[in-house]
């Protein structure tokens, strides 16, 4: 099949008219839903170490949708990597006003930064061309990546260049888990991570490991359980100390905002912390479920949508995050991590 006619069916499976974030509303986005198909893990071989240094000379791809993905492609660009980020037609304003925390009217992205709709084949095609790493997000629990798109973008034909995939999941072992962690989900946050469908997302890590493996490249998964927060915090905080410019912007709040206080804003004010663990080991918030849900304070089961982000964006330079899984969770903190401070985090996957 010619280039052009795979490019044709990769935009196909991406577009989407719906809207790619979640709401207030809770509108249920369906750009780059999963297929009902299953898949098998591959077998693999250990590859020599191939982190992606920040450079303007190595390209990081963002493929996904909502907030996550968002802020990835917004800290990818911030650390100094040449970044593009497919995004669905029509919401490139929207994008862009998330991510702008220096105008007043959101019109401004980082100059290495660049949002590539998915009707764009040539675009979309130069880009994989020279892209180092793909980072693969989607916030919705119910939507992960349709097969064939994921095999597009992760392959040796129109990436040849690649060394790492990362993909965010979550928490599989379903520890902390049960009926109240459900209930809570459909009474009080329908984005509380129950391990609803959990062999979608083994399915999923199963996938993402086969086509990192195809293109001699390593994987990288990060997981979360309930994603909360992911946003810059308080602009008009004293002396500026609850306020990180580095996150999403305030149209963050505005959007998921669904009384008088959103409490996303307070658990960004709140809980700045992040603590990393290898493996898949991570525990739900159990039957305090119900209480946690929209909670602003450090609980067990969440994770900050900025530390997720960070945390996948930061492991590209990880030699010790190279074909490895691990989890991310909360932690009490008005501050987020220094740089030396992940680079310890990152000391539990040595």
């Amino acid at each position: 099949m010619k280039q052009s006619c795979l490019l044709a069916i990769a935009a196909a499976l991406l577009v989407s008219h719906s809207n790619a974030f979640q709401t207030g509303s809770q509108q249920r986005p369906s750009f780059l839903i999963s297929s009902s198909q299953q898949h098998h893990d591959s077998s693999t071989t250990k590859l020599e170490m191939a982190k992606v240094s920040p450079s303007l000379e190595n390209t990081v791809g963002i493929v996904g949708r909502g907030y996550v993905a968002t802020l990835a492609a917004k800290l990818a660009a911030l650390r100094g990597y040449d970044t593009w980020m497919l995004c669905p037609q029509g919401q490139e304003p929207t994008i862009t006003q998330l991510m702008d925390t220096t105008t007043p009217d959101g019109t401004q992205l980082p100059p290495n930064l660049q949002l590539v709709t998915a009707a764009d084949e040539e675009k979309i095609a130069s880009c994989l061309a020279k892209t180092s790493a793909i980072i693969c997000s989607v916030d919705d629990i119910e939507g992960l990546f349709n097969e064939g798109a994921l095999k597009y973008v992760c392959n040796p034909t129109s990436s040849p260049n690649l060394k790492r995939v990362v993909g965010m999941s979550r928490n599989l072992n379903g520890k902390g888990m049960g009926f109240l962690v459900a209930a809570s989900r459909r009474a009080a946050n329908s984005e509380v991570w129950d391990n609803g469908n959990t062999k979608e997302y083994q399915s999923y890590e199963a996938l993402l490991k086969e086509v990192a493996a195809d293109c001699g490249a390593e994987y990288t998964i990060v997981r979360a359980g309930t994603l909360k927060g992911g946003a810059c915090g308080d602009p008009g905080s004293e002396n500026g100390e609850a306020y990180f410019p580095q996150y999403l912007s305030t149209k963050f709040y505005e959007m998921t905002k669904k009384d008088i206080v959103t409490w996303q804003l307070l658990f960004d004010c709140k809980v700045r912390g992040v603590s990393l663990a290898k493996g898949d080991v991570m525990v739900g918030p159990g039957g305090k479920a119900i209480l946690t849900a929209s909670s602003p304070e450090e609980c067990k089961g969440d994770s900050s949508r900025a530390a997720v982000a960070e945390a996948m964006v930061r492991s590209l330079d990880m030699d010790c995050a190279g074909n490895v899984d691990f989890g991310v969770s909360t932690k009490e903190g008005r501050c987020p991590p220094t740089e030396e401070e992940w680079d310890e985090l990152f000391q539990v996957l040595a």
